[in-house]
């Protein structure tokens, strides 16, 4: 049982270690989108209703360009650098840095200038896994730019097959140490 334990050690400490950061890249050519030209800020349910989900969505992330203030359940979760251009941003980077992170089905980033058509991008991101770079380019060259960032989704509950599956590792770590005693 011993020999089993350590091999499972081994075996979750190289999955750990190879694991790689990718990006995930975002451009106004990326698909699926929606856009518009409403120049007034979009709420949850107007994009809910833009993209066709039927349920709430709720703002989980958010920066503002103008004063740069992250909001939202994930905001000390998150950090979002703006390129080129400080105040006529046409690039954004939205790191993860530690804590919680963005999972659930769906997810949108909501990407909004105002002054140019269009007005505003929604890329459906729920492929992405909430701790991998999101990197925006291209965003409104020579016309306009980023004034706010925004993810939006529906905050995953666990599974009861994923609690289940949780309770029985509880119980076979306390079988171990029963056993070794």
């Amino acid at each position: 049982m011993k020999k089993y334990f350590s091999l499972l050690m081994v075996l979750c400490g190289v999955m750990i270690l190879t694991g790689h950061a990718w990006a995930l890249s975002i451009t106004p050519d990326t698909t699926p989108t929606w856009t518009g030209s409403e120049t007034a800020n979009l709420s949850a349910s107007e994009i809910a209703a833009k993209v066709g989900f039927s349920g709430t969505l709720e703002e989980l992330y958010k920066i503002d360009v103008d004063d740069m203030i992250e909001n939202g359940s994930f905001a000390s979760s998150y950090s979002t650098v703006f390129d080129r251009t400080p105040d006529d941003p046409q690039d954004a980077t939205i790191s993860y840095i530690s804590g919680a992170y963005i999972t659930g089905n769906p997810l949108y980033l909501y990407v909004k200038d105002g002054n140019s058509t269009p007005a505003y991008y929604i890329f459906d991101i729920t492929a992405w896994n909430g701790q991998d770079t999101i990197e925006l380019t291209g965003f409104w060259p020579q016309r306009g730019a980023i004034s706010h960032l925004t993810i939006l989704g529906v905050t995953a509950v666990p599974e009861p097959a994923a609690l289940i599956l949780l309770g029985l590792g509880l119980l076979g770590i306390a079988g171990i140490r029963k056993m070794k005693s």
